[in-house]
């Protein structure tokens, strides 16, 4: 089977996990820019400037101000005043959006463990470690 057709399928069986876990993800009432730009907030780690933020999703800094506007107003995201100047504001993610971060987290553990089933332990990491240099080198 060519890579294609793995990544391919890869994908399918992805898009039924999250299907037959979408009934209680409260993500997918998210379109997919909203969900990635709260990916991008919460993999900062700490609350993000809105520079870095626009610079990190590739967007004008109005374009990503109109997007945190909007997931404020869901109640997914805050700004706050930055502690080095109270000009910038920086973003951060709210309670309840941490609470369905945390469920996508559980649905990409169940995926793993599916894909790994099969696998013994050292073709697991072998799995992990090709993935991991994949994608350090695309440009994603």
């Amino acid at each position: 089977m060519s890579l294609e057709n793995s990544l391919e399928q890869l994908e399918r069986f992805a898009s039924k996990v999250w299907r037959k876990n979408s009934k209680e993800d409260p993500i997918s009432q998210l379109s997919f820019n909203e969900y990635d730009y709260l990916k991008v907030v919460q993999l900062a780690n700490e609350p993000i400037r809105l520079t870095d933020l626009a610079a990190e999703m590739e967007v004008t800094k109005p374009s990503a101000s109109n997007m945190v506007t909007r997931l404020v107003r869901k109640g997914l995201v805050v700004r706050c005043a930055s502690p080095e100047d109270a000009r910038v504001k920086r973003v951060m993610l709210t309670p309840l959006a941490l609470e369905y971060m945390d469920y996508e987290t559980k649905v990409y553990q169940i995926l793993a463990q599916q894909v790994v089933k099969g696998l013994t332990e050292i073709e697991t990491g072998q799995l992990n470690a090709l993935l991991e240099k994949a994608l350090s080198r695309s440009e994603i």
